[in-house]
């Protein structure tokens, strides 16, 4: 069985679990690229160094060492690692010469591209107020954002890389002069004191018998809720650092102007891609949730084969007929699409025959009826061979769609 390994807490390298699963960084823990580059050129993909600051003046230095689209950023430790300037605590520059914050964007200093580098300097004053500079080349582009006190309220900023199609390395050797002179009075973040700088997570002891890695297959028909229960329980166990592969996730890490690709075609390349990064996963420590309809006998038998040495977990998200339509009514207008009455109608039936048969064939280890009547009818519990993998199955009412409710009475049995 696979179990979690954590580096030492002092080591400043790239985070491998603040990085994208289809972000490859080098052995040295300082370089990496998309994983993926060359068959879906429209992925971007990111990491973040596993230490941050939030006080004094400290910069770190990218180089761009391939042919390629890139964005540098700071980051709040809470920001996912998503496409940069989405968030509200993210603040970036890209290289088309743009500054992006709460997905905005504004022109700021020079583009850039494959042999530039970039440096990030953040000068903390001490009432709590921030300002975030780059250079290109060690020539200052200026100040790209002034942040009042209220906007980070002390929390810490993490050096963070977002690219496609090339391939970035940090300057990460504490011994080693600068590529470019910074400001006076700014120390590279790597060459900090280790009590000045910021752990992104902490650190579990090996010991920890939490840390065999475990991978959730969802199961259910579109706007069954899958993803809503699978990101609800991600928020309730973080310390699980959980990676949660869909094609809805894959979708957001492609960016295209609007006169550029189908979304047919952007559609087919993140599901191609789904399948190469779940065979990946499988060989990759860590815990996982995959978030797909998962009807089909051969495509459940096939992804829990892939990830024999893990402890898996099956979650069959099963509403009523009323409200399955209604969700479903919901997700089409939001979307724009519509899903072939035909390929819905197979889909329900293949849906129900796995429940059937698990309810008529299989004797249930334990049988647990929740008090909790607004949301679950019912969670069987099923153990399966081999030994260390479970089936989860519930029945959700017209009533389940409260966040607060989302995994109540049976997320503690995945534990």
């Amino acid at each position: 069985m696979y179990t979690l390994v954590f580096a030492k807490v002092d080591l400043f390298v790239i985070d491998p679990d603040c990085c994208h699963l289809h972000f490859e960084a080098g052995p040295d823990g300082s370089s990496g690229q998309p994983r993926f580059w060359a068959r879906f050129p429209l992925l971007w993909s990111g990491c973040r160094l596993t230490h941050g600051v939030q006080q004094g003046r400290a910069s770190f230095e990218v180089r761009l060492e391939r042919k390629l689209l890139f964005l540098f950023k700071y980051t709040n430790r809470y920001v996912s690692i998503s496409i940069t300037g989405k968030d509200e605590l993210s603040f970036s520059y890209d290289g088309c010469g743009q500054k992006v914050s709460a997905g905005r964007g504004e022109q700021f200093g020079e583009s850039f591209s494959e042999g530039d580098i970039i440096g990030c300097f953040a000068s903390f004053s001490i009432d709590g107020a921030v300002e975030l500079s780059f250079h290109k080349n060690g020539s200052s582009m200026g100040v790209a954002f002034s942040l009042a006190p209220s906007v980070l309220q002390g929390r810490p900023l993490f050096p963070h890389v977002l690219c496609k199609s090339c391939s970035v390395r940090f300057h990460l050797d504490p011994s080693a002069s600068p590529w470019y002179p910074g400001p006076p009075g700014f120390t590279p973040l790597v060459a900090l004191p280790a009590g000045q700088r910021v752990r992104s997570r902490p650190c579990k002891s090996p010991a920890d018998p939490s840390l065999a890695c475990q991978v959730v297959l969802m199961v259910g028909l579109p706007g069954s809720g899958k993803s809503f229960w699978a990101k609800t329980h991600m928020k309730q166990h973080p310390e699980k650092q959980f990676r949660l592969l869909g094609t809805e996730e894959l979708l957001a890490c492609m960016i295209v102007s609007q006169s550029t690709g189908l979304p047919l075609s952007m559609l087919q390349q993140a599901s191609q891609c789904l399948t190469a990064l779940i065979k990946v996963a499988a060989e990759t420590p860590g815990n996982y949730i995959l978030d797909q309809c998962n009807v089909h006998f051969s495509a459940r038998h096939h992804k829990l084969q892939l990830f024999a040495g893990f402890r898996r977990v099956v979650v069959v998200v099963f509403p009523s007929a009323p409200e399955w339509r209604r969700r479903l009514s919901q997700r089409q207008l939001s979307d724009g699409e519509a899903i072939p009455a035909t390929s819905l109608l197979k889909l329900q039936g293949l849906t129900q025959t796995f429940y059937l048969h698990f309810q008529r064939t299989l004797k249930f280890s334990s049988l647990i009826m929740q008090s909790d009547y607004a949301f679950l009818r019912l969670v069987l519990c099923l153990l399966l061979q081999p030994p260390d993998e479970k089936i989860l199955i519930c029945q959700r009412n017209h009533n389940c769609n409260q966040p607060e409710h989302s995994s109540r009475g049976f997320s503690s049995l995945l534990m």
